[in-house]
């Protein structure tokens, strides 16, 4: 494996900057970067779980950072082009190539945040290994989120209402990572949202759905559990009181047995019964 000597990198990634006109030869000389800080020789630990199922590269951990940071001012002085750049790295089949597409998208200036949310959604509706959505909500979304809150929000909201089972898990997901920096008069409007997808019968959206529970326990936990409690007794559907169960752990005590009492007390019709009433 190559030393890091961030002085060599710095040459290697202006050189690859200097490409930023030509998105195929960009790519190409990214790989290059890539390859040259791959160790090769390096075994991971048996236990060791990778944060992507894409294929990718085993660099140190400093490399993909640094390159991101240095790249930032080529989203600022040249907007248009790292939109294109951000639309070849993103036909990439290695991870780090994707994130940085999402990079180079959020470091776009403010004034072109219309093009960002529309290469976001996108993305977004695509089928998308779970650390390529991250990376999109986290990076893509990165400056949106400062300085244009109420546009990134509205693409949320959308996300959510879409109707299309991708679109709609997205949208939980970007729900979950905006929730802990929204204001206290936002999170009546996340609960109304979060009662309909409790009651759902798409088991797709478990995993999302459980992380926004998480986040909005941490922001309000009794107008959360009160939610809870309050499905639970409107529902006469198992799968709603199996599904609360898995959120347990996010409250305190006091208020998991509430909510378990709650869960116990639920009355359940059988299946026929329950298709019927839905169905009226």
């Amino acid at each position: 494996m190559a030393a890091i000597d961030l002085t060599r990198l710095d040459r290697q990634i202006d050189h690859v900057a200097a490409l930023y006109h030509d998105p195929a030869a960009f790519q190409v000389e990214l790989h290059t970067i890539f390859s040259f800080y791959h160790r090769y020789s390096h075994r991971k630990q048996k236990e060791t779980i990778s944060k992507t199922f894409m294929r990718n590269y085993d660099m140190p951990d400093k490399v993909l950072p640094h390159i991101e940071a240095r790249l930032k001012p080529l989203s600022l002085q040249h907007p248009d082009e790292a939109l294109t750049l951000a639309d070849q790295l993103w036909q990439d089949q290695y991870y780090e190539s994707r994130e940085l597409a999402t990079t180079l998208v959020g470091n776009l200036p403010i004034s072109h945040h219309e093009q960002a949310l529309a290469v976001i959604e996108r993305w977004l509706q695509e089928p998308l290994d779970r650390a390529v959505a991250n990376a999109i909500i986290a990076n893509a979304s990165r400056r949106i989120q400062i300085e244009a809150p109420v546009s990134w929000k509205s693409l949320i909201l959308k996300l959510l209402d879409s109707g299309r089972v991708q679109e709609q898990k997205m949208g939980l997901l970007a729900l979950a990572e905006m929730i802990p920096n929204s204001h206290t008069d936002e999170l009546p409007g996340f609960l109304a949202i979060v009662r309909e997808y409790l009651v759902s019968p798409e088991s797709a959206f478990d995993k999302y759905l459980q992380l926004v529970i998480e986040a909005l326990s941490k922001k309000t936990q009794q107008e959360t559990a009160y939610l809870l409690r309050e499905v639970i007794s409107d529902s006469y559907d198992a799968r709603v009181g199996r599904r609360i169960r898995h959120y347990l752990d996010f409250f305190d005590e006091p208020t998991k047995t509430r909510i378990l009492g709650a869960i116990k007390n639920q009355v359940i019709l059988p299946v026929t019964q329950t298709n019927g009433n839905n169905s009226a």
